[in-house]
């Protein structure tokens, strides 16, 4: 679906149906629309890291002026797909080395596509001193291509490629220099799209720790996409912490009359499927969204990697399960703590699959909150039987032991019995859920059920680095019956009917 026609279907609505969620939906629509293209541009800054990363690699031993000259070209490539995203081109440059199948012997530098068509090549020089650079820029297999230098070292070349042009024309290259002079630039330009200069020095100081120069870029537009979010939603920071919050008394509450595992891994799937709903959690959306394609979590978050997040989620309720088992705490307060610690991997799958990229307003509800309790049934039944483990190490009452391994199971079946309702609902609604997401779902249930609990949490950690921050939605058709079929519902609440 294009662009554009995702805006129509924002634009559209449907007589004589509203749509769930009311204002919250139309925040959410806002959000989506401010943000759209500070996404994309996201996306280019995260893409690019990983290419600096690589170059860091490949030229750690050599001298930081030629490891400036393959930085340059990188820089101009972002500086240029910025330009093209900010316009809404299909426009994009690509350095050639580090394309598909790409080249360091190409004679071209970048590729400017168009849609995956080559439109244009540019070749970079980068050297300190302008007569040596004028003299590179007019080899002649860089005919026709633009010619790109340091932004402070333009005027000097320039002059050098027409004092060689006063010379006759009959002298040796004469054509090449005019080819050079016809095509030096300071910046890669096509269709209205252009990148910024870049001074030499620039280019060397990014040189000296390319992984930090490419942080950096990342950095700047992910703060952008979270602020043009923002502007419908509430402060990033506070929303975590309130839901936070409200799951952890939550989960107090109901500990005095169920399970208190039960208790705390429905408290953080009902509050987390709920919370997704309101349009206050847009700009955390779109922190999620941008820590899932990096690998971590937002600050709001706890920090760190999704995966490292999920093991010191189920650490921190073992920790709060050996607790239990010395007496120093009551179940209602191992809710409270066992919640707390798994809110922030849900919060990461929750608000992970509504700040997505193509599809609109999502209400969540039912469908994630079951995705959601499941993956804090999962941290939690690991870290509690993590527990028995050091309780049993630490000489704890017998009682209090089978305590724990009671929780555990009662966790476990509680969990299965929300993995099979979750997946009814997925069945008659989502197919992409019900495909791609659940059975591995079982695969983190049968390690819990199983003689090998430990690869619960292994499971666990690669499901949330490879869905957490995905949409659930696989088409915009079944977007479409979701949101406007209010008769659905999934309640992550044991004590009701």
């Amino acid at each position: 679906m294009s662009e554009r026609e995702v805006h129509d279907t924002q634009a559209q609505p449907v007589p004589g149906r509203a749509l769930p969620g009311g204002i919250d939906a139309a925040a959410w629509a806002l959000a989506d629309l401010a943000t759209r293209r500070l996404a994309l541009a996201t996306l280019e800054t995260l893409r690019t890291r990983k290419t600096a990363e690589a170059l860091a690699t490949r030229y750690v031993n050599i001298g930081n002026e030629q490891r400036a000259g393959h930085l340059f070209e990188v820089m101009h490539a972002l500086s240029f797909n910025l330009s093209a995203v900010d316009k809404g081109s299909s426009l994009r440059a690509v350095v050639t080395e580090w394309a598909p199948s790409g080249s360091q012997t190409d004679p071209a530098d970048l590729n400017l596509l168009d849609a995956g068509r080559l439109v244009g090549q540019a070749q970079a020089k980068l050297y300190r001193r302008p007569s040596t650079t004028a003299e590179q820029l007019a080899r002649p297999h860089y005919d026709g291509m633009q010619r790109l230098v340091a932004s402070d070292r333009l005027a000097d070349v320039e002059n050098l490629l027409d004092k060689r042009l006063t010379m006759p024309r009959e002298g040796l290259r004469y054509e090449n220099y005019q080819d050079a002079r016809a095509h030096v630039t300071d910046h890669l330009e096509r269709g209205g799209v252009r990148s910024e200069g870049i001074t030499l020095d620039e280019a060397h100081r990014a040189a000296r720790d390319p992984r930090g120069w490419a942080d950096r870029q990342s950095a700047r537009a992910g703060a952008q996409q979270m602020a043009g979010a923002a502007k419908s939603a509430a402060v990033l920071g506070g929303i975590a912490a309130g839901v936070s919050a409200a799951v952890r008394e939550t989960a107090r509450v109901r500990a005095g009359e169920t399970s208190a595992s039960v208790a705390a891994f429905t408290a953080v799937g009902s509050a987390v499927g709920g919370a997704a709903r309101s349009g206050g959690l847009a700009a955390l959306g779109e922190a999620v969204r941008i820590s899932a394609a990096a690998g971590v979590l937002p600050a709001a978050l706890g920090g760190g990697s999704l995966p490292g997040a999920t093991a010191q989620a189920a650490f921190a309720v073992a920790e709060a399960g050996l607790e239990l088992a010395r007496g120093k705490i009551n179940p209602r307060q191992f809710a409270a703590s066992a919640s707390t610690a798994a809110v922030s991997t849900g919060l990461a799958w929750g608000c992970g699959v509504v700040g997505q990229t193509l599809l609109p307003v999502p209400v969540v509800g039912a469908l994630v909150g079951g995705v959601v309790g499941q993956v804090a049934a999962g941290i939690l039944v690991q870290g509690l039987q993590i527990a028995v483990v050091a309780a049993r190490a630490d000489a704890a009452a017998e009682a209090r032991v089978r305590l724990l391994e009671q929780e555990a199971a009662t966790a476990v079946l509680v969990a299965d019995a929300l993995r099979r309702a979750t997946e009814r609902l997925a069945g008659e609604r989502n197919a992409s859920v019900a495909r791609e997401v659940l059975p591995r779902f079982g695969r983190v249930q049968s390690a819990l059920a199983g003689d090998r609990p430990a690869l619960a949490l292994t499971e666990l950690a690669v499901l949330t680095r490879q869905f957490g921050g995905q949409p659930v939605y696989g088409t915009q058709e079944e977007f479409d019956a979701w949101m406007l079929d209010g008769s659905t519902s999934l309640t992550l609440d044991p004590n009701r009917a």
